[in-house]
């Protein structure tokens, strides 16, 4: 059958979206005050607190993920803490997931710190529910928060002609000061070199039930 004739006889084809990769952004009115505020806290914790980096990963950065992670229960925190757990709920109504009469909760909390040509490897987080990134410190180019997509494992890569949601491997948020972003925590992500010489802060989390 020529193409002509077969386009004739063709019903249409219908794409179905089954596994989207859901995210949601949220930002408090007051983030201005509220990262000053906790400015003043990260600086004091990095001045007292060691790095935790384990020794196998690739990227340099600073971190108390594993020293210092219940930042939800210093009363600097607590507020930014009480703005998360709104958010997750809201988050999670849109997998209406069942609580079985409970609710999200932070179990765990901490700085990333990345100075110039620090980055942060590919990573998940197991163990629980969701994960999301406070951005407290911000400076213009810098480095990424990357996501990887599912697909990026594949054996076999096509060529590409031009890149659309269907075909990307990779995507980066193009973060502000005060953004919170939540995702799935089996989401694999990274950060970005970030290749400029103030700082980047941020406060990584994750949630269970």
């Amino acid at each position: 059958m020529r193409g002509s004739d077969r386009k004739m006889y063709e019903l249409p084809s219908t794409i179905l979206e089954y596994f989207p990769q859901t995210m949601q952004i949220s930002k408090p009115s007051n983030f201005k005050k509220l990262n000053s505020t906790l400015l003043v806290a990260i600086n004091e914790i990095c001045r007292t607190t060691p790095n935790s980096k384990p020794r196998h990963w690739a990227g340099n950065l600073y971190t108390t993920a594993r020293n210092r992670n219940q930042l939800m229960e210093e009363p600097s925190f607590r507020e930014l803490a009480d703005f998360i757990t709104e958010e997750i709920e809201i988050f999670a109504s849109k997998f209406c997931i069942n609580k079985n009469n409970g609710g999200l909760f932070i179990n765990n909390m901490w700085i990333n710190k990345l100075k110039n040509k620090d980055s942060m490897d590919q990573h998940c987080h197991p163990n629980s529910l969701f994960t999301g990134v406070y951005f407290v410190k911000v400076p213009q180019n810098a480095g990424l928060l990357a996501f990887d997509s599912p697909s990026s494992e594949q054996m076999i890569t096509p060529p590409i002609k031009i890149s659309n949601q269907y075909n990307m491997r990779q995507a980066g948020f193009k973060m502000s000061e005060g953004d919170l972003i939540i995702f799935n925590s089996h989401l694999k992500h990274r950060v970005l070199l970030h290749n400029v010489d103030e700082e980047r802060i941020s406060i990584g989390f994750t949630c269970a039930l």
